[in-house]
């Protein structure tokens, strides 16, 4: 017979191979996956927990609630799995919330070929059963009380009874279903808000993930495939993974472009986590488990008249196909979800005067009379004011959730989002009347993340001309990208200089100054050092009227002067170094001199000014490896990898291992590198070199090629 025609099959939800239910309990026969240790019963024993019964079997192992012997035979769950991959037990051990399920402990059976994940038996319940044994009901019959009786009988057939705790049990008995449904999602935001603020990812959101504790609980399942964040342009990752149906549109892009070969065109953040997250929303709304029907959340009131607009208009939301029109966060989500049930004015979404005037009705039962004493002024003031009115409004509340989203991304240090929200909110409040205020504060927000955005540009530019200063360029091609961005950036400085806006922090704004003195520095000696003598002339005139605007706007500095003695020109008295940067650059003429304790002196000094500083670590770094001194050389670039990750750092960690003889560290030192710039040349021949040392000639000789193609 098979399987799906027996009575319990038939009476649960559907489910795939490829998924393990730790908190189903459905009776389904006996399976095993293939190669899974044949042992592995109920009735028998693992490392010291008795094997109770069978929860669920998927593609790549088994979920068994167990009696912890040793522990006063306590109820867990074993997850069982012959996967080598430790993702979800590094994933859980990351996180501790109440709404995350927790890991007690996890452990390998070599001699078994599985490992073991262990569990507290919360609740046999998901959601995605939850749905399913309530479909075939009335919609009217959906209730907090209806689903406490559900979730009671689940739990009738247990070999013991999970506790439940009075005030949420009572709270969810008095609930309506539209209510514990947004409170689920509210708690499961909440959640989620949690592990993407340490930058872990779920992105295997769904109703079978999510258990409901016989109090009305939800706990978040399943982290298997949880990762960090993916920027845009990735080329590769180790795993990315999901369930099809639940995912965002940018997740499946992103999977479809990497079975491709190509890079990944939108990157993959926490707003992947919103799509699935509202897609649970509206089935639950919905009152359906079919995957197959695409969610349309502007038809939710009228499947299910319960749904206000507002709440509809937040599905919208999460379910938009632009990552950039959704929330910016989880707790963005979570503060809507949290207005909504205090009947409080939605701040993510637009608030449509009808359903604000019902919230402050059930907020304000007396204030009826005032209503109608306004109702009639409205209707003496004609159609055509009260439409002014609601447009203004509208334009008004829309303006005031894109300066907020706006403060978000800014806040996040995303700054091209950032922008493109202030503009919108711009716009909207110069059509809104009486908004200048608020305009005005948009207009500032602009400016002053314009000037951040383009500071942030400085500071990358900065150091990637640090880089390079101390050797020949590659190629002519880079030279060329480096030369039009320093150009590019120098035409812009009064963007970076405008403080219209309000002044930025003191640390912020003295790094601007010191990067901008630095960047005429560096660029000038790159103009310099690379061009061809026949084009000399015209070349020095360039970086000197540079020099002479330099000066005009920032005054006289050594790095300044420094580059005047370069030029041939009489430079008068060279004015001390003062800054930490200044150093560095005393240092890096003894360097381009080949005078190397001489320069380590002056990085030194540059240390003692700034003791954190990137720049005098990287160049003492620098020094040491030019020394020989490969100990030194790995700690202070390490230092500098820890603060800033850029792969210049990686591909000089890395010369010094592999002088060390450390190969293994040196090879993920250049693949780090290759990882975050693919195009950095040094490090594909650094690493053909240590394939070649190993006999691994056909992949030195690949290296060797893109070495060379890079240098072209």
């Amino acid at each position: 017979m098979n399987p799906e025609d027996t009575p319990t099959a038939r009476n649960s939800p559907p489910r795939s191979d490829a998924d393990v239910d730790l908190a189903r309990w459905d009776s389904i026969p006996p399976s095993r996956p293939p190669g899974f240790p044949t042992r592995l019963f109920v009735g028998n024993t693992l490392v010291d927990c008795r094997l109770v019964a069978e929860l669920g079997c998927g593609a790549t192992g088994k979920a068994f609630l167990a009696q912890q012997e040793t522990l006063g035979e306590r109820l867990i769950v074993l997850k069982v799995t012959k996967a080598a991959s430790r993702h979800e037990q590094l994933n859980l051990a990351r996180l501790q919330h109440t709404n995350i399920m927790p890991l007690y402990w996890a452990m390998t059976l070599p001699h078994e070929g599985c490992q073991v994940l262990a569990m507290p038996y919360l609740a046999r319940t998901t959601l995605a059963k939850l749905l399913y044994i309530l479909k075939d009901s009335a919609r009217e019959s959906w209730t907090g009380q209806r689903v406490f009786e559900v979730l009671a009988s689940e739990q009738a057939s247990m070999p013991q009874q999970i506790a439940i705790q009075a005030h949420p049990a009572q709270i969810l008995k008095q609930s309506a279903w539209i209510e514990f449904v947004v409170r689920t999602v509210l708690t499961l935001a909440e959640a989620l808000a949690y592990a993407h603020q340490r930058d872990l990812l779920h992105l295997d959101l769904k109703p079978a993930n999510i258990l409901i504790t016989p109090d009305g609980q939800a706990i978040l399942l399943d982290l298997d495939v949880a990762r960090e964040p993916i920027p845009a342009g990735t080329t590769s990752v180790p795993w990315l993974g999901g369930t099809w149906l639940f995912m965002s549109p940018e997740q499946q892009t992103a999977i479809t472009a990497l079975k491709a070969g190509e890079p990944i065109p939108c990157a993959i953040d926490g707003r992947s986590d919103l799509y699935s997250l509202g897609l649970i929303l509206y089935q639950a709304l919905v009152g359906s488990c079919d995957e197959e029907h695409r969610p349309n959340p502007l038809e939710l009131p009228r499947l299910n008249p319960q749904v206000s607009r507002g709440l509809a208009d937040i599905s919208a939301r999460c379910l938009a196909q632009n990552p950039i029109d959704r929330y910016s966060d989880c707790d963005a989500l979570a503060e809507d979800l949290r207005r909504h049930l205090n009947d409080l004015p939605l701040r993510g979404v637009r608030n449509r005067l009808p359903e604000r005037w019902r919230k402050w009705r059930r907020r304000r039962p007396l204030g009826l009379p005032m209503f109608l004493l306004l109702a009639g002024f409205c209707c003496t003031a004609g159609t055509a004011g009260f439409k002014f009115f609601q447009r203004n409004e509208d334009r008004r509340q829309q303006a005031e959730a894109a300066l907020h989203d706006g403060q978000e991304w800014q806040r996040k240090g995303q700054y091209a989002e950032a922008t493109s929200r202030f503009l919108a909110g711009k716009e909207l409040a110069e059509q809104a009347y009486g908004a200048d205020h608020l305009q005005t504060d948009l207009s500032r927000r602009l400016r002053q993340t314009q000037r951040l955005q383009k500071a942030e540009e400085l500071d990358k530019l900065v150091h990637l001309l640090r880089f390079y200063a101390l050797q020949d360029l590659p190629s002519r091609r880079l030279q060329w990208v480096l030369e039009a961005a320093g150009r590019k950036l120098w035409a812009e400085r009064d963007l970076v200089m405008d403080r219209s806006a309000g002044t930025l922090e003191v640390v912020i704004e003295r790094n601007i100054l010191d990067q901008l003195l630095e960047l005429v520095f560096l660029w000038s000696d790159l103009r310099i050092r690379n061009t061809p003598p026949s084009h000399a002339e015209s070349v020095r005139a360039e970086v000197r009227t540079v020099l002479v605007e330099a000066e005009r706007m920032l005054g006289s500095s050594f790095g300044l002067s420094v580059t005047r003695e370069q030029l041939g020109d009489a430079a008068g008295s060279r004015p001390n170094p003062q800054a930490a940067w200044e150093f560095c650059a005393q240092g890096r003429i003894a360097l381009g001199k080949g005078q190397h304790a001489e320069a380590a002196r002056f990085m030194q000094a540059a240390l003692d000014r700034d003791p954190l500083g990137f720049v005098p670590n990287f160049y003492l770094g620098v020094c040491a490896l030019r020394q020989r001194k490969y100990e030194r050389a790995v700690q202070a670039l390490s230092f500098c990898a820890g603060q800033q990750p850029s792969p210049e750092c990686f591909l000089l960690r890395g010369q010094a291992l592999a002088a060390l003889g450390e190969t293994d560290r040196a090879l993920e030192d250049f693949n780090h590198a290759l990882e975050k710039n693919p195009e950095l040349g040094g490090a594909y021949l650094q690493r053909g070199n240590l394939y070649r040392d190993q006999g691994r000639l056909e992949e030195a000789e690949k290296d060797f090629q893109l070495a060379r193609k890079l240098s072209e």
